[in-house]
């Protein structure tokens, strides 16, 4: 447990003093980006706070609204680990994370993860729904090929390259699915009964399942992604322990926390237990749904205020707010890339 604290703590300070400029577009710290966050959030009111924390209909596999009055044109988060999902067109199909792994190059890591955040940032997609990184603990878990195995460190290190290299294209990377979500039968459903529990003790959690995950802390993972799964009885979207306790408290974790899809069943303990954002947003558990809840006193304003910033932080974090592409999913940017992940795509 030291020694997860102490990397986290460690690779945070290192890239928190400096700034980098990547083409037209500079990455900042994270002091700088919440700074830039906590003003613009200042000039919203509390139905627009609200209405940022839950999806919307969209292009996109999941969409952030827009505010037209403070001229925010909102987010499109979509998948993939390997590069753009969801039927877009013109995508290129990166090697899995499986076969990444296998190499144990680093740079490697680092240049897929590079080629991958420019086809992102190319198609003007905000959010990469990606690094996956659940430890491959069933092996008749169906997308064990998006992980990286089931070496915790292994895992760490390709999850911390993958998100320095979307990040350093300007691309917000979303580590997932957090945490012990290790298979996909019975992992969600409104039904509890038939939703499975991951149970296990405290050195299992720090020494397996939480070790890539403080990697991704480390990058400065300006996203992640809770699961659909329980963990010791409580889904991961309002467990209060591993969200607020281990992800925001223990790792210091300074973004934003998003529903897998239908991954939350209700509004006051998902919020009050980390969560930031509901996805897709159909259900009307969170967003402007969350304005009754403040002004009759179950949800703290402060809570709102927090959630607001975290959206917003990393926005400023990786230079969206400069230059970058507007959306249009089936625009061509991978021609020159291929699987050539070299600085010449």
């Amino acid at each position: 447990m030291l020694t997860i604290r102490l990397l986290a703590v460690c690779v945070a300070l290192c890239f928190s003093s400096t700034t980098t400029v990547a083409g037209d577009f500079e990455i900042r710290t994270w002091d700088q980006a919440i700074a830039m966050a906590k003003s613009f959030v200042n000039q919203l009111t509390l139905q627009e706070k609200c209405h940022l924390t839950a999806g919307v209909g969209g292009v996109c596999a999941g969409n952030i609204p827009a505010l037209p009055r403070v001229n925010f044109t909102g987010f499109c988060l979509l998948d993939a680990p390997s590069g753009p999902g969801d039927g877009v067109l013109y995508s290129t199909a990166s090697v899995g994370g499986i076969h990444i792994a296998a190499s144990w190059d680093r740079d490697l890591f680092y240049q897929r993860a590079v080629a991958i955040g420019r086809e992102f940032r190319g198609k003007g997609i905000h959010y990469a729904l990606g690094p996956m990184m659940n430890i491959d603990r069933n092996a008749r878990h169906g997308r064990n090929w998006e992980g990286f195995g089931s070496d915790p460190y292994l895992s760490g290190e390709n999850s911390f390259f993958y998100i320095q290299g979307v990040q350093d294209q300007g691309v917000v990377a979303t580590a997932k699915h957090f945490i012990c979500n290790e298979q996909d039968t019975h992992r969600s459903g409104a039904n509890d009964d038939i939703v499975y529990s991951a149970n296990l003790d405290d050195k299992t959690m720090h020494e397996i399942y939480l070790w890539p995950f403080a990697s991704s802390v480390a990058a400065g993972a300006g996203s992640v992604m809770c699961s659909a799964n329980e963990i010791n009885e409580t889904r991961a979207c309002q467990n209060n322990k591993t969200q607020n306790g281990l992800l925001k408290g223990e790792l210091g974790y300074l973004g934003n926390i998003l529903t897998d899809w239908m991954g939350s069943k209700s509004t006051i303990d998902p919020v009050l237990s980390g969560l930031d954002i509901d996805m897709p947003g159909t259900d009307k558990y969170m967003g402007d749904t969350l304005v009754a809840f403040v002004q009759n006193g179950s949800i703290p304003q402060s809570r709102i205020d927090d959630m607001a910033v975290r959206i917003i932080a990393p926005y400023y974090l990786v230079g969206q707010d400069q230059n970058y592409p507007s959306i249009d999913l089936d625009q061509s940017r991978s021609e020159s890339c291929r699987y050539d992940f070299t600085e010449k795509c």
